[in-house]
């Protein structure tokens, strides 16, 4: 209870909007799309992952026993991927009964508390290898560490009810509180690599203890501030003056969001995942304190993120040197990064919004990380990850360059990999399943909003009553999505229904007579900022149906975006699609697009997992005559093929091959 009383006594505070996201733990998915996604997640993921930290050394690293000589040296941030694994096991153990989990779990908490120094600190790397350099060194991720340990202490509390690992947690957050603002003790004032900022306002909401929201705002407000806070460092509490170039071009003032104070952020800019964790813990104060200043900086940050630097599938990282956002509009395919913690981020940043403000916006970006950004990561039987995500893949290219570069500095992989070296992204899609519930359901005062619409069930609070939601639906992949609302008599109690941007043509109806539709808008209806508002005693106990047409689009880029200039991506519904070399036996890149492709869909199994593809018709060209030649002069003649498209989250899970998911079209630019 003292979560939620904290959460109630930051609202009072603000003047603005107070919606409260309805928790993983009071959703219950069931045979849906989700669900048999968090079926494999709790059967495969979470063992993969474990497994892989095993094998590595990242778990028992946690024992602070290794010695110089010995194998698997701890790194700076492994603690931070094995956190990330305990919220997620944590999760889904709280659904999910599996007591050889519960017990890895339980064994790595016991490590953690039985390691933590008398001073509250613990870091698996610094207590073996550098005690003597506990927060001198600001790139060595120790704040970053800090917060997802956090974060899984909290995710343990909620799901097990013990507060034994938040107590832990807590003991350092006291810690770091006395080493960056009260006795000041640590070589830098704002954290490195950004994550402690979010992670203490969930420590406060977990616990009612203050401090730990304001010690948030102070690493907010003190970031950009300290010109001593300069990325580069050195163990031994020095700052060098002149930094070698690369490090200068790579870790700058940008790349670190240390270019302005967070209030004074011109554009969306810097490391990716830094980026995305920084904002959604800027939303959340400007949310708690009613910071307008702090808010309308969140909102620039999000239009120059979406509306110029996002890719199609939702990735928001165009550049692979720093695993950075990009310049405006430099949205490249082949050597695009994308990478997955950033997608999952932006879901992140995107939730806060909408809590502060409920605009359907919020809610159609994380639909699209979910289906498409995200869920790319992934392979379908949840044991392999991509780290960055390709949007065109040419493995002869990738394999060309073996042996001469580390490719994945160069293109992305075109396989999954069971572990990288930085295995930040495998365990982060992990616990995003998880916890994907929270996504669906929101509640202020008397208004339900349903975000997301995927086959669960809820008990849900207002403020006049009880609830009980049920959605059943195969989305993404079908149309209709039935909701059954069972309450009380509300007579003040409404529904918001998210109508999702990409629809053009959205209907509901209750009891089979039409409310909402592109001619119709029943008495007491709103619609506002893509949410459909009805009053709950118009449906209270009647089931409501929603369609959404699900044609196949083809989606195009604005001109700026050179790569996709002249091309189409194919969507249906909120997923994109790309065409894989497995499906078709023609060049992918020579393709295009006819004027009339005549879509089909049908569903089909890709590796046991039942998913919509599609088929249309297209052209290429003939390749009779250039085996001897490279250029000639242009007299070509096509032949027609027919195209299937996969969805862009199942690549990659079959044989290896060329993919795209920018397609040439066949121009019609005066309409004959």
């Amino acid at each position: 209870m003292k979560r939620f009383n904290a959460l109630i006594e930051g609202m009072k505070l603000m003047g603005m909007h107070n919606i409260a996201q309805v928790t993983w733990k009071d959703v219950k998915l069931g045979e849906g799309f989700w669900g048999k996604w968090q079926q494999t997640n709790a059967r495969s993921t979470v063992n993969a992952v474990y497994d892989r930290f095993f094998e590595t050394g990242r778990i028992n690293a946690m024992r602070l026993d290794w010695k110089e000589g010995m194998p698997n040296k701890p790194h700076i941030f492994w603690d931070s991927d094995v956190a990330k694994w305990m919220e997620g096991a944590a999760y889904i153990l709280y659904y999910h009964e599996d007591d050889e989990l519960r017990q890895k779990l339980e064994q790595i908490i016991d490590l953690i508390e039985a390691g933590q120094n008398e001073a509250g600190y613990f870091n698996s790397y610094f207590l073996t290898c550098e005690p003597d350099n506990i927060f001198q060194d600001r790139t060595a991720h120790e704040l970053y560490t800090a917060g997802h340990l956090m974060e899984a202490s909290i995710a343990h509390y909620y799901s097990t009810g013990s507060k034994r690992f938040l107590n832990v947690m807590t003991r350092f957050a006291d810690y770091i509180e006395q080493a960056f603002k009260l006795n000041k003790t640590a070589n830098y004032s704002a954290p490195g690599h950004q994550e402690i900022e979010l992670a203490l306002v969930r420590l406060w909401q977990a616990t009612g203890e203050k401090r730990y929201l304001e010690l948030s705002k102070h690493f907010v407000d003190v970031r950009g501030t300290d010109p001593h806070d300069r990325i580069f460092s050195v163990r031994n509490g020095t700052w060098p003056a002149d930094p070698p170039l690369n490090s200068q071009l790579l870790y700058n003032d940008t790349y670190a969001q240390d270019d302005a104070p967070a209030r004074e952020l011109p554009a969306a800019a810097g490391h990716a995942v830094r980026a995305m964790y920084y904002y959604s813990s800027m939303a959340d104060l400007a949310r708690v304190y009613n910071d307008e200043e702090l808010y309308q900086a969140c909102l620039r940050l999000w239009d120059d993120a979406t509306l110029r630097k996002m890719y199609v599938t939702g990735g928001v990282s165009g550049e692979r040197f720093g695993e950075a956002i990009g310049a405006s509009y430099i949205l490249p395919n082949q050597d695009s990064y994308a990478e997955t913690c950033a997608s999952i981020g932006m879901a992140f940043f995107a939730q806060r919004l909408f809590s502060i403000h409920p605009d359907a916006r919020y809610a159609d970006i994380i639909e699209r990380q979910m289906y498409n950004g995200a869920l790319a990561g992934l392979s379908l039987d949840g044991s392999a990850f991509f780290y960055d995500n390709a949007l065109k893949s040419a493995p002869a290219h990738n394999d060309f360059l073996k042996g001469v570069h580390d490719t994945r500095n160069l293109f992305p992989n075109y396989r999954r990999e069971r572990v990288f070296e930085c295995s930040c992204c495998p365990p982060n899609i992990l616990r995003f399943i998880a916890a994907i519930g929270e996504y669906i359901y929101a509640t202020e005062k008397d208004t339900l909003y349903i975000s997301q619409y995927v086959q669960s069930n809820a008990d849900i609070q207002l403020a006049s009553g009880a609830l009980h939601v049920a959605q059943t639906t195969n989305y993404p992949w079908t149309e209709t999505v039935s909701i059954q609302v069972d309450a009380a008599r509300m007579p003040d109690a409404v529904i918001a229904l998210r109508m999702p941007g990409w629809c053009v043509n959205p209907s509901v109806s209750v009891n089979g007579a039409a409310v909402y539709d592109q001619h119709t808008l029943a008495s007491g209806i709103e619609l506002k900022h893509g949410y459909l508002y009805i009053p709950m005693s118009m449906i209270a106990g009647d089931t409501v149906e929603l369609k959404f047409p699900m044609p196949v689009v083809e989606l195009e880029a604005n001109p700026l975006v050179a790569e996709a200039a002249g091309k189409v991506a194919l969507m249906r519904g909120p997923v994109v699609y790309c065409l894989e070399a497995a499906d078709n036996d023609f060049n992918l890149f020579d393709m295009i697009v006819l004027r009339d492709p005549q879509y089909r869909q049908d569903l089909r199994d890709v590796n046991g997992v039942p998913v919509v593809m599609l088929q249309g018709q297209a052209a290429v060209r003939s390749r009779g005559n250039w085996e001897q030649t490279l250029y000639r002069m242009g007299s070509s003649k096509y032949e027609k093929v027919a195209f299937t498209a996969v969805p862009y989250f199942a690549w990659a899970n079959r044989e290896a091959g060329d993919m795209s998911v920018w397609l040439q079209k066949e121009s019609n630019l005066f309409g004959e």
